[in-house]
């Protein structure tokens, strides 16, 4: 999950002989690398992963007086620390990410959480979204978390950091069901007195 949402350009599995009384300390028994595609979703690379490992283990537990004899020692300054997931991981924070970081935040929690931002005081889940792939005319300027509902496209653009925008094109408001962008904006914006997407209200909606 985490090496989606960094950008990492490759994962593995590793197995490793646990030592006595200790979590995730021991020395290497066999390791395999992937790489990740960067249009990849936490699905698929956790089906990838689950495959190599059992691949891996079947060859470990086959070979293993070779592997615990060529076993090698874990280097501490390689290890990288992921967080405990909480709800604080979906938040939008508009000024701070752009499209393409709030897009492999997307991929690396799909199946999982929704990216989560605030309209009108209504907590808002993202439910499908990519990067804006057009060219938006130099008179069209979008501040972070500002938005308008592109017709043509069907979809919500949305200003990111660093002049970015995202394209939404179904999401969820609180109370309410599953929406395409088109629903919403014939819902919501034609009363709405400001089209800005705003800090979470986390709510299970």
């Amino acid at each position: 999950m985490y090496a989606i949402m960094e950008g990492d350009a490759k994962t593995g599995i590793t197995i490793m002989k646990i030592a006595p009384h200790q979590f995730d300390i021991g020395p290497i028994l066999a390791q395999r690398e992937m790489t990740i595609r960067k249009d990849i979703y936490m699905p698929e690379l956790h089906a990838a992963l689950s495959h190599l490992g059992a691949d891996l283990l079947v060859d470990t537990v086959n070979n293993l007086d070779e592997r615990v004899l060529n076993a090698s020692p874990q280097n501490d300054a390689d290890a990288t620390y992921a967080p405990k997931i909480t709800s604080k991981i979906t938040e939008v924070r508009w000024s701070q990410q752009t499209s393409m970081e709030l897009f492999a935040r997307y991929r690396a929690l799909y199946g999982f959480k929704n990216l989560s931002t605030s309209f009108l005081g209504k907590a808002v889940q993202l439910l499908e979204l990519r990067p804006l792939e057009i060219r938006l005319p130099a008179s069209t300027v979008l501040s972070p978390g500002s938005f308008y509902f592109h017709r043509l496209r069907k979809s919500l653009i949305i200003g990111c950091a660093h002049e970015t925008q995202l394209e939404v094109l179904q999401l969820r408001v609180e109370g309410k069901k599953p929406m395409s962008a088109h629903d919403f904006s014939n819902g919501f914006l034609k009363r709405a007195q400001s089209l800005q997407f705003t800090q979470n209200k986390l709510v299970n909606c």
